[in-house]
């Protein structure tokens, strides 16, 4: 007669997607079993270093250690006992349904709930064990809290008994008796309990409970694990469940073993003069143990990323690494960084190993090059895996989901997805444990607003904890951010805390350091005399005499651009422009393109403004563009004139940055000498006022006033470049920064309110950055945070609303772009604001045609725009972008 646990399934096929021959459903003791032999597996090969995990938790016996993690497994879905559960999917043999039971929660609840309410005070028949039922209960919720957070967050305890028949409990408790003659070994630690080794769980839990996901994951891949319905002995099953388990864990991609490091120029062949602050970190002193922060701080283009990596290497060979993770500011930053370590990051490993390099954003599937560097283990005989020759790329694993893009050895991406690590969304756990074990490279740290800082220094906070190191780089930090930063890394380090030096406008560009001796290896690098450079300031109040500058510039057969703070005014400047200006020699660039324009539009202005070979006659000569402030970083192009709207001074100095970038001819033309006139960048922005009406910046430049909203800053960083009459790099980078970022500048009367309205919402953004942080020192548990199932995010910028271009056309809805990934080429963001004011200027689908698309399409709170066939005096254009009807109007 079977057990009354063969009636229950685990997984099953959706109707008619089942071969020939192949079973439809999987039992769910079958599955129970899968999962568990992946952990047995996980330990024993101590993949993701778990079985050093459980050496820090008093179980360093490699086989003990499997065997309990192996059990615990087990439970993971005992939810799914649940009769409510079951009868999501009926077939001849499984329990049948019933009218009684209703729906209480996810079967990951449920199984919490019988663990708690029912099978925890059978104890002593399910688990050989010395202690009494509350020590023994005690020690091991703390286990079955992972267990059951298999889903990538803790689990909330709810009533959940309507769920269940008392013959389903029964069915549980049964299986789990019958288990333990497959684990004959299976023992708690004596240690475990006591208050030092709940204080090492409660950090560890986090690195665990990941794994467990990892295990459930692999557990239910049915290349490795198919299905099956057919009952017999667990401990036959067991044995076939182990064989696959072996096969799947071993298919999974191995850490890459470090190269030693060899010299700048075996990570860099290109470098044959190393840069002052590449001389400082490949000489530097690393030796110190525990945990280091390094700050970077230089011009552009003084080789920081180069720098970066050469600490990186270096710390990485002493052990005291095993991968980095890069993050950036943006999508855009960070592809152009995957570019740079597309050339670097073999060098970091040792010939023959399969490291893989990982763009870790929501848009990676975009980029073409990394869709081709991802590769796919090759199958051979006998159910082994053979790696391809050459892997040049990164392994499917990694790629095939973003929750585990962090577990690569190299990754690049955006700062955000470093950031989920710490805060409770959903899988954040992989992402911890992605980061464990690796160097956090965090660039163009000064570009967050205050909540964003103040998660990056929770993040640095983190790693340091763990014993991680940190290396930061910027051209423009204050004072106050690098403080701040050094602070959070002491606390999480439990170094004393130390007051870094102060400095003055002479100590740049500086390297810090920070290790248990505290500064010793911190102090001041020089500057290549390429990156020094001198830009000097004009000022314009009028847009008639910018316009004419630019027809002036272009005449001349230079190229120009003028920076605008705000879509409509790029818009509005650009339709004034395109009257007079030919058509292919103009171009616009702002946030308000489909993605497929959007590209086109960047290609083709580096393909103008870029940097071509010696010698080549550029297409620069005569051209325009007119851009918001994506120009400011995203962009590696290199203008004649500039104009820029003013901004916070740090920003003019990245927009500064293109401007005459490369030493050119007076044609243009890349040279050795520069033929011509000194830079200049004209600011276009309101007349002086030493005490200024509170409407200084809105009288006169209106959409930058709703940009930036702090107008203090803005007539600091007036005053400051009245003063200056230039920005002098590098000398000068501090005073600039001080002048409107430090603690003692003084803010005009008349701007004073705004100012005080905007450093008190500055502080309510860093107060709910905090309160949004996970407390990990309470465990893997819903205690750790309040926000688990509430939305949380890792920028406080207003929402967007995700916009697609489409056409309709015989009777069906057809993406605005082309290619493999249609519908994200057709995609723009705009604010929720401009929308919910714009919305009614397009033509849209219906709500039922919108439903059935999103469902299609696997996009939700989305709208379709639908476009006439004819774009012609339509509201998108793909020279201008999209506009509503007031737009058009206008311009």
């Amino acid at each position: 007669m079977k057990k009354p646990y063969f009636h229950y399934w685990g997984k099953a096929r959706a109707p008619h997607t089942a071969g020939i021959g192949e079973h439809k459903h999987h039992l769910l003791p079958w599955h129970c079993l899968d999962v568990a032999a992946c952990g047995h597996q996980l330990v024993m090969q101590n993949r993701f270093a778990i079985a050093d995990r459980f050496a820090a938790l008093g179980m360093p016996d490699r086989q003990q250690a499997a065997t309990f993690f192996a059990w615990l497994l087990c439970w993971h879905d005992i939810g799914k006992f649940s009769r409510y559960f079951q009868q999501q999917y009926r077939a001849e043999g499984l329990a049948a349904p019933h009218p009684a039971v209703r729906y209480c929660g996810r079967h990951d609840a449920l199984g919490l709930w019988l663990w708690d309410e029912r099978l925890s005070y059978h104890l002593k028949t399910l688990l050989r064990s010395e202690r009494d039922q509350e020590a023994c209960y005690s020690v091991l919720n703390r286990w079955m809290l992972l267990t059951f957070g298999h889903h990538g967050r803790p689990v909330r305890n709810m009533s959940c008994a309507s769920a269940f028949l008392p013959e389903d409990c029964d069915a549980a408790q049964l299986f789990l008796q019958d288990i333990s003659a497959l684990f004959p070994t299976l023992a708690l630690p004596a240690e475990w309990g006591e208050k030092a080794w709940r204080k090492r769980f409660s950090s560890l839990s986090w690195l665990v409970s990941a794994v467990v996901v990892l295990a459930d994951w692999i557990g239910s891949n049915t290349c490795y694990f198919p299905y099956c319905s057919e009952a017999m002995p667990l401990a036959a099953y067991w044995q076939r469940a182990c064989d696959q388990a072996v096969r799947a864990v071993g298919a999974l991609p191995m850490p890459a073993e470090i190269a030693p490091f060899a010299g700048i120029q075996h990570l860099f062949p290109f470098i044959t003069a190393p840069t002052p602050l590449q001389q400082k970190a490949l000489h530097q002193d690393i030796s110190p143990t525990g945990p280091q922060l390094f700050i970077l701080e230089d011009v552009t283009g003084a080789g920081k990323t180069e720098a970066a990596l050469i600490l990186a290497h270096r710390l990485m060979a002493a052990g005291k690494a095993q991968g980095l993770y890069i993050g950036l500011p943006t999508t855009a930053t960070a592809n152009a960084m995957y570019q740079r370590m597309r050339r670097a990051w073999r060098q970091l490993y040792q010939p023959g190993s399969t490291p893989s390099l990982m763009l870790s954003h929501g848009s990676s599937h975009l980029s073409a090059e990394f869709s081709r560097s991802v590769w796919h283990p090759l199958a051979g005989g006998e159910g082994e895996v053979v790696e391809a020759e050459h892997q040049q790329g990164c392994a499917a694993w990694f790629a095939d989901q973003r929750k585990k893009s962090l577990l690569a050895d190299v990754g690049v991406g955006t700062l955000d997805q470093a950031l989920m690590a710490i805060l409770p969304f959903r899988h954040q756990n992989l992402r911890l444990l992605g980061l464990h074990n690796k160097l956090l490279i965090c660039d163009e740290v000064h570009a967050y607003d205050s909540y964003m800082s103040t998660l990056l220094e929770k993040l640095v906070e983190a790693q340091a904890h763990s014993g991680q190191s940190v290396i930061l780089l910027s051209a423009t930090l204050s004072a106050r951010q690098r403080e701040k930063l050094i602070q959070a890394f002491q606390r999480g380090a439990h170094f004393p805390p130390q007051i870094p030096p102060p400095l003055t406008p002479a100590d740049y560009p500086w390297f810090t350091q920070i290790t248990q001796q505290g500064f010793s290896g911190s102090g001041r690098v020089e500057t290549r005399k390429a990156v020094q450079r001198t830009v000097k300031i004009a000022w314009q109040h009028d847009e008639e005499e910018c316009l004419r500058l630019i027809y002036q510039a272009i005449t001349a057969g230079s190229c120009i651009c003028w920076i605008r703070n705000s879509v409509e005014d790029a818009m509005r400047i650009y339709g004034r422009l395109r009257h007079t200006v030919a058509e292919e020699d103009l171009l616009l660039l702002h946030s308000r393109f489909a993605f497929c324009d959007r590209l086109a539009i960047e290609n083709n202005a580096l393909s103008w403004f870029g940097k071509q070979s010696p010698g080549e006659l550029p297409a620069r000569r005569g051209k325009v563009i007119i851009s918001t402030q994506i120009m400011e970083s995203s962009l590696d192009i290199d203008l004649d004139y500039m104009i820029s709207d003013l901004a916070p001074v740090d920003l003019l100095i990245q927009r500064a940055g293109r401007l005459q970038r490369h030493v050119r001819d007076a044609n243009g033309v890349l040279s050795d000498r520069e033929g011509r006139q000194p830079p200049v960048l004209m600011l276009f922005a309101p007349q002086w006022s030493q005490e200024p009406a509170p409407d200084w910046l809105s009288s006169a430049m209106r959409n930058t006033s709703f940009v930036y909203r702090d107008h203090a800053l803005l007539w600091l960083t007036q005053r400051v470049l009245q003063q200056q009459g230039e920005i002098k790099m590098p000398e000068a980078a501090r005073l600039l920064i001080d002048a409107v970022y430090g603690d003692e500048v003084t803010v005009p009367a008349g701007l004073m309110p705004q100012a005080d309205s905007e450093e008190g919402k500055a502080l309510s953004e860093r107060n709910a950055a905090v309160q949004s942080v996970i407390n990990f020192s309470q465990g893997y548990s819903l205690a750790a945070s309040d926000l688990w199932e509430k939305d949380t995010a890792t920028r406080l910028a207003e929402k967007t609303v995700p916009l697609y271009l489409a056409y309709r056309r015989e009777g069906k809805i057809v993406p605005y772009g082309e290619g493999e990934h249609p519908w994200d080429m057709s995609q723009i963001n705009v604010r929720e604001s401009w929308w919910k004011q714009n919305s009614h200027a397009f033509t849209l689908l219906s709500e039922a045609e919108l439903e059935k698309w999103g469902k299609d399409n696997h996009r939700v709170n989305a709208q379709v725009i639908i476009l006439p066939d004819n774009l012609l005096g339509c509201n998108y254009s793909s020279s201008e972008g999209l506009m509503c009807a007031e737009e058009i109007n206008k311009f």
